[in-house]
């Protein structure tokens, strides 16, 4: 089988380096890798570092800052109800041209504790929630697909023969009933380049969420089809697809990319930098839900528009 590909995990001290230094940011963003996870410490069960960046707030900058390089933000629903994360999601789908998705853990260890029992989206402060259990993280994932997939990008036309805009009644509710319930739909149209890769971190092998196909289109860890290896240690033979290497916190950012430059050239498969994630990973866009309940009339046409 052919030499997997590589990956970065790199947490809040990297992060800090990436976005600061030009010369930094242009190295990684020419590296030939699948994608970056941007501030992994956050959901791998690693102590919390003395300073970190959001990972979506960095997915943002990063994303209009750069062209080529690919990358996960992290996301719990200790921190993140799933409306909110959607939005942000979506959001980086239409900033980094289908470069970015999502990254989901149980727990984030930099998160504030919500309520016994409640936990999450504790975090936020909200002063209710759900226990903070693998189900649940799921839940979350299924409720942002959803979300994100409830106002589709083709159903905006700007037709200005008739005046319609968008063709509203494609905007569907998403009537999410789990851990959450949610009518949806999303304040934010689909990006063009699709519904956005959903990963999932597993921590032990027979993790149930790992065999769930539905919305985890990518598994890094434990029984995945990436595996996690330290940075300078000779990652291990594996039958997975990639490796995701994974730097310690005091690795700064320029050794780590020269040891990224190094096993590239060791036998590691490049994948070209640009273009979606899901291209590069040559995963195929999930299916779109069959029906749901519409959320507006069928627009009427408006001539004088």
């Amino acid at each position: 089988m052919p030499a997997p590909y590589l990956a970065l995990g790199l947490a809040g001290p990297h992060l800090i380096e990436l976005t600061g230094n030009p010369d930094l940011l242009a190295r990684w963003d020419a590296l030939p890798i699948a994608f970056t996870v941007l501030g992994i410490d956050r959901i791998d069960g690693h102590d919390p570092a003395p300073l970190t960046l959001d990972s979506s707030a960095v997915g943002a900058s990063l994303a209009g800052r750069t062209s080529r390089a690919r990358f996960l933000i992290v996301a719990s629903p200790q921190r993140d109800h799933p409306y909110n994360l959607a939005r942000r999601v979506a959001s980086l789908g239409h900033l980094s041209r289908g470069r970015s998705g999502v990254l989901f853990g149980v727990a984030d260890t930099y998160a504030a504790p919500g309520p016994d029992g409640t936990g999450a989206w504790g975090g936020a402060g909200l002063g209710v929630g759900a226990p903070l259990t693998a189900a649940t993280a799921l839940d979350t994932a299924r409720a942002a697909r959803a979300l994100e997939q409830s106002w589709p990008y083709d159903s905006i036309i700007g037709d200005r023969d008739t005046g319609i805009l968008v063709q509203s009644d494609q905007i569907v509710h998403i009537d999410h009933d789990g851990a959450y319930r949610i009518a949806g739909p999303l304040n934010a149209p689909e990006p063009a380049t699709g519904a956005s890769l959903i990963a999932w971190y597993a921590t032990t092998p027979d993790d149930d969420v790992a065999a769930d196909s539905e919305p985890v289109d990518l598994v890094v860890g434990a029984g995945g089809s990436i595996a996690v290896a330290p940075l300078g240690l000779r990652p291990p033979d594996s039958d997975a697809d990639g490796v995701l290497l994974r730097p310690t916190l005091d690795q700064g950012l320029d050794e780590v990319l020269t040891e990224v430059e190094r096993l590239l050239a060791d036998g590691f498969t490049p994948v070209p930098p640009g273009g979606s994630l899901r291209a590069a990973l040559g995963l195929t866009a999930p299916a779109r839900p069959a029906s749901g309940r519409a959320a507006f009339p069928a627009p009427e046409p408006q001539p004088s528009l």
